[in-house]
């Protein structure tokens, strides 16, 4: 019998549009900067990743993150690699479905490879949270869930101006900023990645999981195969 690979953890409709979407989360990861890190991926059901996000039915797992691709947007997941061979393994049967949590006790895990954790319930996110031993999360949906404490303890607001950086932090979240100058920042309040200055992998780090940590804000410069797509507007994005 072949190793689990990973599991299924939720199949249900996304609180955005009411389209069906899964979110699965698998136990292994060659990625160099996050380190060997369980990874969830959350998804259109019905849809390959690559051709929901050419209609728009990203939207689904995405909501109106501007770095979307059919937005024209700087997102840097690169669609056709790991998630569509996650979403083809999901159809194909090869990701058992779980609902206790405690499967992944002990872990270190990514909330979101793609897509944002905002479309999953939230008792979910805060199972996950009491069992894994480290996580990262962000989401762009916080302004739109300004008074989620469930978020705010889970998950970086991802911010992309000193605006959006002023207003998140005026409603109590920590952020996670992308800036075309990594020498723009703030030193009383922001940071440079640790990946950026001293290689420090996600898996070891610590810092991006939301206010339960009360380490300064994260500040990263803009990253991925997309990366001259990023404008850095200076004022908030009203969402």
């Amino acid at each position: 019998m072949s190793k689990v690979k990973g599991y299924t953890i939720f199949e249900g409709k996304s609180p955005i549009n009411g389209e069906e979407i899964i979110a699965v989360i698998t136990l292994d990861s060659k990625n160099i900067k996050t380190g060997n890190m369980a990874s969830m991926w959350i998804m259109h059901k019905d849809m390959r990743p690559t051709e929901a996000s050419k209609e728009g039915k990203d939207e689904s797992v995405c909501g109106m993150c501007p770095h979307r691709h059919h937005l024209g947007g700087a997102c840097y997941v690169t669609l056709f690699q790991a998630p569509l061979q996650v979403w083809k393994s999901y159809h194909k049967g090869n990701y058992p479905k779980v609902t206790d949590m405690s499967t992944f006790e002990g872990m270190k895990i990514r909330f979101g490879a793609y897509g944002d954790p905002n479309v999953l319930p939230m008792d979910l996110l805060v199972q996950l949270k009491s069992v894994a031993k480290n996580h990262t999360s962000y989401t762009h949906q916080w302004q739109t869930e300004l008074d989620n404490e469930v978020l705010k303890s889970t998950s970086m607001a991802s911010v992309d101006n000193k605006e959006e950086a002023k207003l998140a932090i005026t409603n109590g979240w920590r952020y996670f900023r992308v800036t075309n100058d990594i020498s723009d920042i703030d030193k009383e309040t922001e940071i440079i990645c640790p990946n950026t200055t001293n290689n420090v992998q996600c898996i070891d780090c610590g810092l991006c999981k939301g206010n339960q940590t009360k380490a300064k804000n994260i500040v990263i410069e803009v990253h991925g195969a997309k990366k001259k797509k990023f404008i850095e507007k200076n004022e908030a994005t009203i969402l």
